[in-house]
């Protein structure tokens, strides 16, 4: 076990040493306990070296309702990337292999905006499609995907072949939980083809960090590297102690939730509860949810008086964009629900701290 760590800067230098003798890092940890600073701390510490993906490369797109077109920002890093190298046919390709399906992207760089259709040739054709926000999120992430891809098969070449030198300087791929909103089908997609592109790039030193709350994600990524190159974590943060990133040696993370409960129960007893520990409660649930076969989901898990709010805030709290960013904020009586709540699950599931 490492020692834990205070700053993000310190749990930076971590993964960054882990990685001098693997090629990826894959780590597993709830929404809320700082998988976005760590990945923005990544690209800020070697802005031209590293390549990276998390929620602030998705609000590069926006939906335009009136005209049923997704509007990006020209100035955005990537964006900039597939004008220079062309890559917008590809990005077509990637975004018609994730989804499986008909519908075609059509890019629009003069005007900057995407619009979808299903373009057939005749009567069926359809243009203007609102897509969903799955599709959405695929799209963007075969904007990334496809501009990792290219700079892996640039940077395969030797220096005095390359097509262009736009990519010289990358060492580091960070990817931050590319997967939300998608289907299970579409998840194991994403998670084979990327497992693909970093066996690609190991012949060229390129090293990964992949960082998801997704438990099937990490399940069909940790199966699919199983290297000694690759390393596998468990990421937790203590209300006291702080970051701590712990080897993660089998498939599925979910002997990491015992630990959880030790650290809710001492944020409880601290009063120190933040947004964190709501997310680290609903991956209790979800887990229990799943071992018990509730199909109605982990909402049915909620006993106590107070489970409508509670359910509320952990969906609230879960789809929280920035939660990761600004994790303190937790309004008292949220705090209060959540002690009913955490209490009478662990009364009605008998989980326990170490059993």
């Amino acid at each position: 076990m490492t020692e834990p760590h205070e700053t993000v800067a310190s749990l930076a230098d971590e993964v960054i040493q882990g990685l001098a003798e693997s090629r990826s890092a894959l780590i597993y940890a709830p929404n809320t306990i700082g998988k976005t600073r760590l990945a923005q701390h990544l690209k800020n510490r070697d802005p031209d070296g590293v390549v990276l993906y998390n929620s602030f490369v998705e609000d590069a797109f926006t939906w335009d309702n009136d005209r049923v077109v997704l509007k990006m920002n020209p100035g955005s890093e990537l964006l900039e990337t597939i004008v220079t190298q062309g890559l917008d046919s590809a990005i077509v390709d990637n975004f018609q292999f994730f989804t499986s399906g008909r519908i075609e992207p059509r890019i629009d760089f003069e005007n900057g905006e995407i619009s979808f259709g299903i373009h057939t040739g005749d009567d069926g054709s359809t243009d203007d499609i609102k897509i969903s926000r799955a599709e959405e999120s695929i799209f963007v992430w075969s904007v990334y995907y496809s501009v990792l891809s290219e700079a892996i098969e640039t940077l395969s070449d030797s220096p005095d072949l390359r097509s262009t030198d736009s990519y010289d300087q990358l060492t580091l791929a960070v990817i931050d939980d590319p997967v939300s909103s998608m289907d299970d089908v579409r998840i194991i997609s994403v998670a084979l083809a990327l497992s693909n592109l970093v066996k690609r790039a190991s012949a060229i030193n390129l090293r990964f960090v992949i960082t998801t709350h997704h438990a099937l994600f990490f399940n069909v990524l940790f199966n699919s590297l199983r290297r000694k190159s690759d390393r596998a974590y468990a990421l937790t943060k203590g209300t006291v102690d702080g970051w701590m990133l712990n080897n993660q040696p089998k498939d599925s993370p979910f002997s990491y939730h015992l630990g959880i409960v030790k650290d809710v129960q001492g944020a409880i007893s601290a009063n120190a509860i933040e947004r964190a520990h709501f997310n680290q409660f609903r991956a209790l649930l979800e887990k229990t949810a799943n071992f018990l076969g509730h199909t109605g989901g982990w909402g049915e898990l909620l006993i106590g008086p107070n489970a409508a709010l509670v359910t509320k805030v952990l969906n609230l709290y879960s789809h929280d964009r920035f939660a990761d960013i600004d994790a303190t904020n937790v309004a008292d009586e949220y705090k209060e629900a959540f002690k009913t709540e955490f209490e009478e699950f662990l009364k009605a599931f008998r989980w326990a701290a170490g059993a």
